[in-house]
């Protein structure tokens, strides 16, 4: 089961690390554009859909990382009240409806993917470029946000069963904590 689990923490642990670098390719194209917007009042028609490609990637791919260490946002009024085994059990009945959701959205976002590529998908604006490899990016990250519950599930129920916590198993991330924290 830990073997499981370290491949599980780090396809959400790595993907997470590698896409933080596409922020400075969307940093870079939103400079580009300012600067060609108001310094040389000549816009660029590809930066503004560029900078949405980009975010989205960020903002999904990022997903399992972030859901991996428990930073998304939450409600904590009633979870903080509860003892480590109680935050467990509450947080394995509530995995239950997660599944359901991120099972689905990745299902169908894979599927989204595919006869986007199937069809070789534009985004049909001036700049008209090909959408599929954004499509298939979005199906993935869904993915990963399922295997990063999956992680979380396990770990629960181990602490459900034992009472004690157990963190993720990705040695780069230690020095991040506070960020989940």
């Amino acid at each position: 089961m830990r073997y499981v689990l370290k491949v599980l923490d780090a396809i959400s642990g790595y993907s997470g690390r590698l896409v933080a670098f596409l922020g400075l390719p969307l940093v870079a194209v939103i400079v580009i554009g300012v600067i060609a917007r108001y310094i040389f009042l000549s816009p660029f028609i590809w930066t503004h859909e560029m900078m949405e490609f980009l975010s989205a990637l960020i903002f999904a791919l990022g997903g399992g990382y972030v859901y991996l260490h428990r930073a998304h946002v939450s409600v904590d009024v009633i979870h903080k009240l509860l003892s480590t085994r109680g935050r467990a059990i509450m947080d394995a009945v509530a995995a239950i409806f997660f599944f359901i959701y991120a099972s689905t959205l990745a299902y169908a976002g894979i599927n989204f993917g595919i006869r986007s590529l199937l069809m070789l998908e534009r985004a049909g604006t001036p700049w008209n470029p090909p959408v599929y490899p954004v499509k298939i990016a979005l199906g993935l990250a869904f993915f990963i946000i399922l295997l990063a519950g999956i992680a979380n599930f396990i770990r629960d129920l181990k602490t459900a069963i034992k009472g004690e916590e157990e963190e993720p198993h990705v040695e780069f991330d230690a020095e991040r904590r506070d960020v989940a924290g």
